[in-house]
C-alpha cells in the first residue's frame, strides 16, 4: 500500500486529491488548520485517511510533519503540496496592487513558494534517508504562466520554477517531482458555490475545471506511468492561459 501526504485536503483540490489516492488504495494523511473539519473529512473518506494538524504557513516545522505523517503511514511514498491562499486584494488592479502591504506580500510568500520549498526539502530527505522511490506533486497555477503582477503570480512562478529544479536534482534518486498549474476551478476559493454555473467566458473550452480532473491528472503524475516527466508543470486550463 502507497503511503501519501495531501496538505490543504480539507476541501477543494487537496480533497479530490486525497479522496482519489485513498480509492486507489493508498493511506494518506491529509494536513489542514483545523483538526474538527479535517477529522470529518478522515471519516468520510474512509479508514484509511488519517488527519494532522498543519498550517502550511508554519513551513518551519517541515522536517518535524514529515516524519509525524510517515509514523502514523508507517512510511512515506507521495507527498503533494496543495495548500495555497490568495492574496488579500486584487493583484490586477492598480490601485490595490499599490496599496499591498509587506505583511500581505509575505503571508502569500510563505505559504505558496517557501511552504512549497521546504517541504519539498523535507521529504526528499526523508526518501533519501529510506531509499524510497517516491513522488512529489506541487499545485501552483497558470498565475506563473503570465505576467505577474504582485505576490500570488510571484509565488507560483516560484513554486514552478522550483519543481523544475528539483525535478531535474533528485531524477537520478528515483524521486519523481512535478506540478500541476490548474486555471479557473470550481471552488470556493474562486468564488464557486455548488449549483452555480460551471460556464467561464474566458475559458475557451467554455467552462471551468472540475477538482476530479485535477486529481485524475494527479492520479497519472503520481503513476508509475510517468516516471519520465519530470520537473514539468502540466497546465489544465480549458486554454485559459493560451493567448
Amino acid at each position: 500500500m502507497k503511503k501519501a501526504l495531501v496538505t490543504g485536503a480539507s476541501r477543494g483540490i487537496g480533497y479530490a486529491i486525497a479522496k482519489k489516492l485513498s480509492q486507489n488504495g493508498c493511506a494518506v494523511v491529509i494536513t489542514g488548520r483545523n483538526i474538527q473539519t479535517l477529522s470529518c473529512v478522515a471519516h468520510e473518506l474512509g479508514e484509511n485517511v488519517f488527519p494532522m494538524v498543519w498550517d502550511a504557513a508554519e513551513f518551519n516545522k517541515a522536517d518535524e510533519k514529515i516524519k509525524e505523517a510517515a509514523a502514523i503511514l508507517g512510511g512515506l511514498d507521495i507527498v503533494v503540496n496543495n495548500a495555497g491562499i490568495f492574496a488579500q486584494r486584487n493583484e490586477w488592479d492598480r490601485e490595490n496592487l499599490l496599496k499591498t502591504t509587506i505583511n500581505e506580500w509575505q503571508d502569500v510568500i510563505n505559504v505558496n513558494a517557501s511552504a512549497v520549498f521546504f517541504t519539498m526539502q523535507a521529504s526528499v530527505k526523508y526518501m533519501l534517508k529510506n531509499n524510497v522511490k517516491g513522488n512529489i506533486l506541487n499545485i501552483t497555477s497558470v498565475a506563473g504562466e503570465e505576467p505577474v503582477y504582485g505576490a500570488y503570480g510571484g509565488s507560483k512562478i516560484l513554486a514552478t520554477s522550483l519543481t523544475r529544479g528539483w525535478g531535474k536534482m533528485f531524477a537520478a534518486d528515483g524521486i519523481t517531482i512535478n506540478g500541476i498549474a490548474p486555471g479557473p476551478v470550481a471552488t470556493e476559493m474562486n468564488n464557486w458555490h455548488e449549483g452555480d454555473s460551471m460556464k467561464h467566458d474566458r475559458i475557451p473550452y467554455g467552462r471551468f475545471a472540475t477538482i476530479d480532473e485535477i486529481a485524475d491528472l494527479a492520479m497519472y503524475l503520481l503513476s508509475g506511468n510517468a516516471r519520465l516527466i519530470c520537473g514539468e508543470t502540466v497546465i489544465l486550463d480549458g486554454g485559459y492561459s493560451i493567448r
